[in-house]
């Protein structure tokens, strides 16, 4: 056999078992992982309310840590989540308390560095 035909077949057949493991993989299951849903910003006449739910798709208890940064200052929550479970979340900013009207919050799972959430927002002051 020349080495063309051989390249040839190797070719075909790693074209072939792509294929299969395209076609026929098996579906990964077991990925677990946390979620923000529903999250909502609302304005009032005096305050803006923040509210999102967390979901712990863990399966095993789960500290989260959320960081709030408004207008520079942090606050930083810690809340366990039990699997399978909803945490609601809510945050009042008061528009007497804002300079700038910047807010940035961040949700981390525990011993995590990176955020698997993050948002910034700019709120109006509610200043005429």
């Amino acid at each position: 056999m020349s080495k063309l035909r051989i390249f040839y077949i190797l070719s075909l057949v790693i074209l072939g078992v792509l294929l299969v493991f395209t076609v026929f993989r098996p579906m990964v299951t077991g990925a677990e992982y946390s979620q923000v849903q529903r999250e909502h910003l609302l304005e009032k006449e005096d305050q803006w309310i923040i509210e999102f739910h967390i979901l712990n798709h863990e399966g095993q208890l789960v500290n989260y840590k959320i960081d709030i940064v408004v207008d520079g200052d942090l606050t930083t929550d810690t809340i366990p989540i039990q699997p399978e479970r909803i945490f609601k979340y809510v945050v009042h900013i008061y528009k007497d308390k804002l300079d700038k009207g910047e807010v940035y919050l961040a949700i981390y799972k525990e011993g995590e560095p990176t955020p698997f959430e993050e948002v910034t927002y700019h709120l109006s002051l509610g200043q005429d």
